[in-house]
């Protein structure tokens, strides 16, 4: 009821007064939220006046999204979900604009995997599903989100058929992890070309992992590449060389066996040709293989073979430039291997102590790789030399 004296041009006043001033805080707290996002700080001092922040501003949606990614990233999984189904609970609050829509995504998106983790599959596809209906770039991981998650209720093939789609139209945006799960759905429903394909891709975008050129190698073999497929079955000898004492003597067995069960086969030139080059490495008496290798092990094996040959022990003239650079180039195949590290040190060892200085992250890296590995005390050592500190040996 309207106080006496009071117009209706007053209560209009007020009620569009209300309207100003309720904008002016959301305004002021979205400048507070824009400040402290662009203050350059960083780290523990960031996330403290993050959190401050939402404590202050429940309704705040953004800040739940950044404070969530944080705490996901940084592995705290229970504080992540909290924050995503805190930001999940104002979404409708949020303002309408570019930055809000990705993180709406996000937000769905971070709750598929944390639904996922758990074991909640069906709830995680809920959430996939509405991370990936937007017909956007950034709606493309969470479909591929969708594929893992079938593979996990073991419902193979709804994920090849997600994973069938997406590498078609979204190639490029496939993570290592995705590639990963497509070539063996690939090879388990006997694709091989298609597997083998993937195992190419792999190699180039992903890190090695163990047994995975035994998986190349097989797939390689069923879809005609025999080539290929000796030097997959190599890269996996020489992975395990770098982290456990192997026998040379039976990996040459195998090689002797391998060849016997080409001679039976057609046009295996190739083959024969890399399992010339492989065997080289470990038997001196062999003639070397006279072929440029299609497939990078074999181009590797070929620069290892320089790079042992080039050592001060063996008298030979040092590994030249393009040869050296050529070498460190092939560590995105290698990150994970010891012994391509270990050879990287042979190969500047000839250096003078200056210039080795400058190497002694390799031998690090050697042994962050395994502490207790086949070269991980010689790395100590080689680091003490070059050093100058004095070894426990």
């Amino acid at each position: 009821m309207r106080k006496k004296g009071e117009t209706v041009f007053a209560l209009l006043l007020f009620a569009a007064g209300a309207g100003v001033f309720s904008g002016c805080g959301v305004n002021l707290m979205e400048e507070e939220y824009v400040t402290i996002k662009d203050s350059g700080l960083s780290g523990e001092a960031l996330l403290k006046r993050l959190s401050e922040f939402e404590l202050r501003n429940m309704g705040h949606f953004n800040s739940k999204i950044d404070l969530g990614g944080y705490y996901l990233l940084s592995g705290d999984i229970d504080r992540a979900g909290d924050y995503f189904r805190r930001a999940e609970a104002v979404v409708k609050k949020a303002p309408a604009d570019g930055d809000t829509k990705k993180n709406i995504t996000i937000m769905y998106g971070s709750l598929a995997r944390l639904h996922s983790m758990q074991g909640e599959y069906d709830l995680a596809l809920e959430y996939a599903e509405k991370a990936a209906q937007e017909d956007n770039e950034q709606a493309v991981p969470y479909r591929y989100l969708q594929g893992h998650i079938f593979l996990e209720k073991g419902e193979n093939e709804k994920a090849l058929e997600v994973f069938d789609l997406l590498f078609a139209s979204h190639p490029d945006t496939a993570s290592p992890d995705d590639i990963h799960a497509y070539m063996y759905l690939l090879a388990a429903t006997a694709r091989f070309p298609e597997a083998a394909a993937m195992a190419d891709l792999y190699f180039e975008k992903g890190p090695y992992f163990p047994a995975l050129g035994l998986f190349a190698s097989s797939v390689y073999e069923a879809a005609g590449q025999t080539e290929k497929a000796v030097y997959a079955a190599f890269l996996d000898y020489e992975y395990q060389c770098g982290y456990r004492k192997t026998d040379t003597s039976a990996f040459l067995k195998n090689i002797d066996t391998l060849e016997s069960q080409l001679e039976a086969r057609d046009n295996q030139s190739g083959a024969f040709e890399a399992l010339r080059l492989v065997r080289s490495i470990y038997d001196e008496s062999g003639l070397p293989a006279q072929y440029q290798p299609s497939f990078f092990a074999g181009e590797y094996i070929t620069l290892k073979k320089k790079i042992l040959n080039a050592a001060p022990a063996a008298g030979a003239a040092p590994l030249s430039d393009a040869d050296f650079n050529r070498y460190l180039a092939m560590e995105r195949y290698f990150s994970t291997f010891p012994e391509y590290y270990w050879n990287l040190w042979q190969a500047v060892s000839g250096l003078n102590e200056a210039s080795r200085v400058n190497y002694v992250p390799v031998l690090q890296r050697i042994i962050l790789l395994d502490r207790d590995g086949v070269y991980a005390q010689r790395a100590w050592d080689e680091i003490s030399k070059t050093l100058g500190f004095k070894s426990n040996g």
